[in-house]
């Protein structure tokens, strides 16, 4: 459809084959997570790539892979342009083919894929004056996934297809990586992973840097174009918490899980004493995600069982670290919840004239994995078995969450343990925080790069460029190796319910792995939302020229250095 008011901005780019390969893939509903939408966007990619000229000389080096175990049966996309000169150095262009879906999109919902017709109908819509300050200037393009991510993705093919194109003078290998599943739990990174690691042996590559093609992830001030050395870590930690079933009748012969819970929430949510931090920057605290009981019907028993999990960023903590803080934050509210609870039964024991003493309670804080040693012990040969039951008794529509949380539900009652109680955990997804901050050669390098893209932008655009320390809006950089010791990969993994069954990370390939990062993408703005945006101009002639900059500068460093 064409509008008789579109704005010049798209004419005066529709002859750019950058643009029409973003809004080509815009097009592709590929809402994560969904079987027709992710694959038809992988075999569109696949199928782009292995039309240039040196793919149909080089077939094997454009490969269209199935994810690990996947129920929908999902791909991801990989391809090299191996250097004229044969050489194992190779710089990782990645990026993710998914989306959020379109629901903030209210009634322009049906028009979110059409990038240009959606530009155009959000002139009427009820918008911000910043947002339609920006509609205004005619240089954003606005859509579901133009941001996040399919214009940083089209620039990353565009630069494979002219190396394709044209492979003389590169000095190493550019390598390409479309995964689906970003919005959702990372499967196809974590497929991707194992395979970037089993190439590196297999096949002798090594990764100078991943290039994640992120958009620029700051609100307000800070949303002016940005690169970063790395990505924030995310984690989910829990909290199952028990207490003594009774009669509200007879209120005082048990002990209620809500209020302990409340202090729970009270203590850490949005507390900046457990922000973590780094080079003199916090990053925001626990936020809490879900607080709720787990009555499944109603009764006039007071509220024994519940839970709560949060989302923490981190710069720097590991899941031991982490661990502790849930523990010490457990046994507190725990020690408040029954100063509360005798105080209160005292003050109405003297209300009521029986002079009932309060019970006397016994807390207990465990984690997660003496939890399931428990079980183990008492299941012995049985207890594989056990936690797919467990897993599987959660509602029909039950998210990895739910079922995780069932499972702790299930084995305390097969413990036989008695609350007040709290079990601490940690729920999926888990992206380890990585960052390129000189802990080596690779890493300085490419901290190098980046600083040398940087006065690039000022020097030949007059642009900007800020270097952060880490991209805020968690990415698949987080697997692209470990940066902490292997064992706190294992910590999380025990304290996982359901891990290897329900969700699980390859954590000998991250191990291997130890890819130095960045992220350089396009200028954006609202991602999810339904004003989600890019800027023309920065993603059409800024970035492209950045990108390319950027990944010679680090190949020409490293072979100096080598």
């Amino acid at each position: 459809m064409t509008f008789p008011g579109k704005a010049k901005k798209m004419d005066r780019y529709e002859g750019s084959n950058l643009y029409r390969l973003l809004t080509d893939l815009v097009k592709f509903r590929s809402v994560s997570p969904s079987r027709e939408g992710e694959n038809t966007i992988a075999r569109f990619i696949f199928d782009t790539l292995s039309v240039q000229p040196y793919f149909r000389g080089h077939p094997e080096d454009v490969r269209l892979l199935p994810l690990d175990n996947d129920p929908l049966g999902r791909h991801f996309v990989f391809a090299v342009v191996k250097a004229p000169e044969p050489t194992a150095e190779t710089v990782l262009l990645a990026g993710h083919m998914d989306v959020v879906g379109v629901q903030a999109c209210g009634s322009l919902a049906p028009f979110a894929f059409d990038p240009e017709e959606y530009t155009e109908r959000i002139r009427a819509a009820d918008i911000s004056p910043e947002v339609r300050k920006d509609l205004e200037t005619g240089e954003w393009l606005f859509g579901r996934g133009v941001a996040d991510m399919k214009s940083g993705l089209a620039g990353g093919m565009e630069l494979l297809m002219r190396a394709a194109g044209d492979s003389t003078g590169l000095g190493a290998n550019i390598a390409f990586l479309a995964v689906p599943d970003e919005e959702n739990n990372s499967c196809g990174m974590l497929s991707a992973a194992s395979f970037l690691a089993r190439i590196q042996k297999e096949e002798g590559l090594r990764f100078l840097a991943c290039v994640m093609l992120e958009p620029t992830f700051a609100a307000g001030e800070e949303a002016t174009p940005s690169m970063y050395l790395g990505s924030i870590g995310k984690i989910n930690p829990f909290f199952f918490c028990a207490g003594k079933e009774t009669h509200v009748g007879e209120y005082y012969e048990g002990f209620c899980a809500a209020p302990i819970l409340s202090h729970i929430n009270l203590m850490l949510d949005g507390n900046p004493e457990y922000a973590d931090s780094l080079f003199g920057r916090s990053y925001p605290p626990f936020g809490c995600m879900r607080q709720t009981d787990l009555r499944r019907e109603y009764s006039a028993t007071i509220m024994t069982r519940g839970f709560a999990f949060y989302s923490y960023l981190t710069a720097t903590r590991l899941p031991g670290q982490i661990l502790s803080v849930m523990r010490s934050i457990s046994v507190e509210a725990l020690d408040q919840s029954i100063r509360r609870y005798r105080k209160n039964a005292e003050a109405f024991s003297s209300l009521d004239g029986t002079k009932n003493p309060p019970g006397n309670w016994n807390p207990r804080v465990i984690d997660f994995a003496d939890l399931s040693g428990m079980a183990a012990d008492l299941l012995g040969s049985n207890f594989d078995l056990f936690v797919e039951e467990s897993l599987a008794s959660a509602t029909k529509d039950a998210d990895e969450r739910d079922r995780a949380i069932a499972l702790v539900e299930t084995m305390v009652e097969l413990c036989g343990l008695a609350g007040p109680l709290v079990v601490v955990g940690f729920l999926p997804p888990w992206y380890p925080h990585r960052s390129s901050l000189g802990d080596s050669e690779g890493e300085r390098i490419a901290a190098w790069a980046a600083r040398e893209t940087v006065r690039e932008a000022e020097i030949r655009f007059g642009e900007t460029l800020q270097l952060r320390p880490f991209f805020e809006g968690v990415s698949d950089l987080s697997y692209c190796g470990f940066q902490g010791p292997p064992s706190e990969m294992d910590v999380f993994a025990r304290n996982m319910p359901g891990w290897g069954k329900l969700y699980s990370l390859p954590t000998d390939a991250l191990a291997e792995l130890d890819i130095p990062v960045l992220n350089l993408g396009p200028l954006g703005r609202d991602a999810h939302k339904n004003t989600e945006r890019i800027h023309l101009r920065y993603t059409l002639e800024v970035f492209p020229h950045l990108l390319a900059f950027l990944v010679k500068k680090i190949i020409e460093k490293s072979r100096a250095v080598n």
